[in-house]
């Protein structure tokens, strides 16, 4: 039902991507207006990275610079697709609460400077990531901009500290039923590994050899749980303010650690983000079969592409071309296995950052550019396309795909 939510309010497919104003002043937000309209954007993915500014103290909220934008947005015929933006915790939060920040499988505690600077299980972070999240819904829930709200951002970060060991620990008690029925799961006669207690059982942490595999099954398998847990903490509290949709952005089961058909299963629609790692027939391929996983996330419901690049692909540490043409090929391509339309990350290239050269439909070039008129000629197809809204694909081949096997 939420598909045909969204390409109700859309009248169509989505097209769009990321929006940071947050980045920029307001000559520039005048000119993203006029943009916007030449490219038919009618989605934004709004707040992602907003943690600082929306709280900029704990317990202290400040919304007035995202109602203005909203206010814009909406006014200029742009639906927001509103984050709850806590995959990035501002400084006061890991200064306040230092046992939140993740601890690696060596025990080193990581610090603030980066993304996904939090630990998922930590109670600090999860009281935090669920007041905000009420917070935003309890401001925008009836707004007349938000058609869809988008939960954190490309989950998870694993952790190994003693607030993973202490929820690993519980999940296991519950699993298993009892210590000798772990022993027995993991095979912990061999190497002298039994447990006597449920206290001597941790997280798989660096270790001389090799780790039980049996631990590091169960360890990914109780943290896809834990995850979805968060997941749920912040979709429930929108969803007791708000009718609109909850999704999050999904990614590729190598870069999450996550059961992907679990979590299709607990949002309102599968989004996800694609990214292929080389170019040409390669990129094609791979985005054929990205697109075709994704839709059986929600058992061949439409979905939505959350996140592409228009003009470049990364394999391993570098970044190269797309072909041109290749934003409207994968686009279209990904909306012919069942997406409910494309959307970028992100709308305008980064002025500095960790990404700032991470490829946008405006790019550092400006409109002027091939990218810009590439986004431009893709966003008048995507527009042409919007019988397809809601549409079913029939797939005459299947590929099987076991989590735990995996």
């Amino acid at each position: 039902m939420s598909a045909q939510q969204l390409s109700r309010r859309l009248r169509g497919l989505a097209f769009g991507g990321d929006y940071n104003p947050e980045q920029w002043d307001a000559a520039v937000w005048k000119e993203d207006d006029e943009l916007m309209r030449r490219a038919r954007v009618n989605l934004a993915t709004v707040g992602v990275f907003s943690w600082a500014l929306l709280e900029p103290e704990e317990g202290r909220y400040d919304f007035t610079w995202l109602d203005a934008h909203l206010d814009r947005l909406h006014a200029n015929g742009v639906a927001v697709d509103l984050a709850t933006p806590t995959a990035s915790p501002p400084p006061w939060f890991s200064l306040a609460h230092p046992d939140a920040l993740p601890v690696t499988a060596e025990g080193v505690r990581l610090t603030h400077g980066s993304r996904d600077t939090y630990c998922l299980a930590a109670p600090a972070y999860r009281a935090a990531a669920r007041r905000l999240a009420a917070a935003l819904a309890e401001r925008y829930g009836d707004h007349p901009a938000v058609a869809l709200w988008h939960v954190h951002n490309e989950y998870a970060t694993l952790c190994w500290c003693d607030h993973v060991a202490a929820a690993f620990r519980t999940w296991l008690r519950a699993r298993h039923g009892s210590l000798d029925a772990l022993n027995e799961a993991w095979g912990t006669a061999f190497w002298s590994q039994r447990y006597g207690s449920w206290e001597q059982v941790l997280p798989p942490r660096a270790t001389q050899w090799h780790r039980n595999p049996g631990q590091s099954l169960d360890f990914h398998r109780f943290w896809s749980d834990e995850v979805l847990g968060a997941y749920r903490e912040q979709r429930d509290a929108i969803r007791a303010r708000s009718d609109r949709p909850v999704t999050t952005n999904l990614m590729l089961p190598g870069y999450q650690n996550l059961d992907l058909w679990a979590f299709g299963g607990e949002v309102d629609l599968v989004a996800i983000d694609h990214y292929p790692v080389a170019p040409g027939l390669d990129a094609a391929a791979d985005t054929a079969f990205g697109a075709d996983r994704a839709r059986s996330f929600g058992g061949g419901r439409p979905w939505l592409l959350m996140e592409q690049g228009t003009s470049t692909v990364y394999d391993g540490d570098r970044v190269l071309g797309k072909e041109p043409g290749e934003t409207l090929r994968h686009s279209l391509g990904h909306i012919a296995r069942g997406s409910e339309g494309a959307l970028f990350f992100q709308w305008r290239q980064s002025p500095a950052g960790a990404e700032q050269w991470h490829s946008a439909m405006v790019p550092h070039a400006g409109p002027g550019s091939r990218v810009f008129r590439e986004v431009e000629q893709t966003g008048a197809a995507v527009a042409r396309l919007g019988e397809l809204a809601g549409s079913t694909v029939t797939a005459h081949a299947a590929v099987l795909h076991d989590s735990d096997a995996w």
